[in-house]
């Protein structure tokens, strides 16, 4: 008997309220999580790495992972994204923010030399069209509905 597909990994860059609401809502779904976070406080909800280490696992990411990108930092925000689709391994980025942040990240990721087609693999703001709002749970939720979007378009038997 062969065995079960792995479900895929999910990485979570950022364990604050939103990260949390992010770890609630895939734990519900057919997802490995990791979560990812530099802050001493967020120990019991995520792996505790420096900023470099979690670029380092960025940079790590094998095809068919997630990634949702939710920092305290906007610089590291950049860091990661910038990372995740240079490598170009990751099935989906998904980054967190403003329209303002993500019209300054994709000028980052532009200025950090990636062409076009990296830039248009980054999903953010994050979420689908419509299921939008400021509270965790609704960023989460529109977040799972967006990438669980993509899982069904994959296994689809014509994609």
């Amino acid at each position: 008997m062969l065995p079960a597909p792995r479900n895929p990994r999910l990485a979570l860059f950022g364990a604050g309220p939103i990260g949390q609401a992010f770890a609630r809502q895939f734990a519900l779904l057919p997802f490995q999580v990791e979560a990812y976070d530099g802050r001493d406080a967020m120990a019991a909800h995520a792996t505790i790495l420096s900023d470099d280490d979690m670029v380092e696992v960025a940079a790590c990411l094998e095809p068919g992972d997630f990634a949702l990108i939710a920092t305290h930092s906007h610089e590291l925000d950049y860091r990661l994204a910038t990372t995740i689709l240079s490598a170009g391994a990751a099935r989906f980025c998904g980054m967190v923010g403003s329209r303002r942040k993500v019209a300054e990240a994709l000028e980052v990721l532009a200025a950090n030399g990636l062409s076009e087609a990296q830039i248009a693999g980054l999903a953010a703001p994050l979420g689908v069209p419509g299921l939008h709002g400021k509270a965790p749970e609704v960023i989460a939720l529109s977040a799972a509905a967006q990438v669980m979007g993509v899982v069904l378009a994959d296994a689809a038997p014509d994609a």
